[in-house]
C-alpha cells in the first residue's frame, strides 16, 4: 500500500490545482459542468494539462454565475467519460483548490459514481494562506490582488485553477523563510479538516480504478468578454460558498457577506435569486437522508436567519 504525503518534501512534490464550476453547492442534486487541473511540477511553471465543460446529465443552474449554458454543454463529455482524464491529470499530484473543501466533495461524489473511492491528500490555498499569516481568509481574486497576480474573477475553470495556481506559487517563498520543507511541518501550523488527508497517498494511473482516458474535450479557455453584472454575482456566490463551507455562519462572516452584497451593487431580486439557490442546496444536502436532526435544523434556522 502507498504511504501518505506527510514526510514528502513540498518543493519535490508535484501540485494539480483543479477547479470545478457546478450547477450548485450540493454534489448529488448538482453536478460539475467545468472542470480544469494546472499542474505544477517541481521546479517548473504551472500549465493547463486539462480542462473542459461536462454534460452534467441534468438541467443547467448557476448560468448567471459561471456563464455556461445548456446549449454549451450539449454535446460535451458527460464526468464517466471524462474521469480517467481526470485521474492522469493529477496522478502522482497532490491536490490544491482555492476552497478545497468546495472542490474536494464535488471530486469524491463524481469519481464515486464511477466506482472510485480513494480521496487523494489534497490541501486548501484560501487556508494556507491565513497558516502562513499572509492575509485573513477572502475570495480567490482579493488574494490574487494582494499578491499582485493579474486575475478578474471570470468564472472560468481554467482561469480560476490558473489563478490559484500563481497563488500557491507566491507561497513558496514565505514557506522558505519559515524552513517548512515537508507536508508535515505544514500541518503544525494550524489545525485544518484537509490536513488528515496528508495520510492518503496521490492517484495512480487510471487503470489501477478500471478507468480508459477518452481525450474528449470541449474547452471553453481562452480570452472571455467580462460581464461586470456576472462578475459581480460570481463574486458574492463565491463569498456565499465559503461562508457555507461548514455551515457555521460567525457574524464576522455575516457582516463581510453584507459588505460585499453592497459593493457589488446587485438588485434584490438578484439577491434573493442567489440565496434561494443557497438555501435549496444546504437543505437538500441535510435532507438526503430523508431526515432533519436538531443540529441541521439549528443550522438552517440560522442560515434563513442571515439570508433575510
Amino acid at each position: 500500500m502507498r504511504q501518505g504525503i506527510a514526510d514528502r518534501r513540498i518543493a519535490e512534490t508535484p501540485v494539480a490545482v483543479i477547479d470545478f464550476e457546478t450547477t450548485g453547492l450540493t454534489p448529488g442534486p448538482d453536478r460539475v459542468v467545468e472542470v480544469s487541473v494546472v499542474r505544477i511540477d517541481p521546479g517548473e511553471q504551472p500549465r493547463l494539462v486539462f480542462d473542459t465543460l461536462v454534460n452534467p446529465e441534468r438541467r443547467m443552474a448557476a448560468t448567471e454565475i459561471h456563464g455556461i449554458t445548456d446549449a454549451a454543454v450539449a454535446h460535451a463529455p458527460k464526468f464517466h467519460e471524462i474521469a480517467g482524464d481526470l485521474i492522469e491529470a493529477t496522478r502522482d499530484c497532490v491536490v490544491a483548490a482555492y476552497n478545497v473543501y468546495f472542490d474536494i466533495k464535488f471530486l469524491n461524489f463524481e469519481l464515486g459514481r464511477v466506482k472510485v473511492g480513494h480521496e487523494p491528500p489534497h490541501f486548501c490555498l484560501m487556508y494556507m494562506r491565513t497558516m502562513l499569516q499572509l492575509g485573513y481568509r477572502c475570495k480567490l481574486h482579493e488574494a490574487c490582488r494582494a499578491h499582485g497576480i493579474d486575475y478578474e474573477g471570470t468564472h472560468v475553470a481554467a482561469d480560476d485553477a490558473f489563478a490559484a495556481a500563481q497563488l500557491y506559487g507566491s507561497f513558496l517563498p514565505e514557506l522558505d523563510r519559515r524552513g517548512i520543507s515537508t507536508f508535515s511541518e505544514l500541518s503544525r501550523l494550524r489545525r485544518y479538516k484537509f490536513l488528515k488527508s496528508f495520510d492518503s497517498s496521490p492517484f495512480s494511473h487510471p487503470d489501477a480504478y478500471g478507468l480508459r482516458c477518452s481525450q474528449s474535450v470541449v474547452s471553453r479557455a481562452g480570452p472571455q468578454k467580462v460581464d461586470p453584472v456576472r462578475q459581480a454575482m460570481s463574486a458574492y456566490w463565491d463569498l456565499l460558498k465559503t461562508v457555507l463551507a461548514d455551515l457555521d455562519i460567525t457574524d464576522e462572516e455575516l457582516a463581510i457577506a453584507v459588505a460585499e452584497r453592497e459593493r457589488g451593487g446587485l438588485t434584490v431580486d438578484q439577491i434573493r435569486a442567489l440565496h434561494a439557490r443557497a438555501f435549496a442546496s444546504v437543505l437538500s444536502q441535510f435532507t438526503h437522508d430523508q431526515s432533519l436532526d436538531d443540529s441541521e435544523a439549528r443550522k438552517l434556522k440560522r442560515l434563513h436567519a442571515c439570508l433575510a
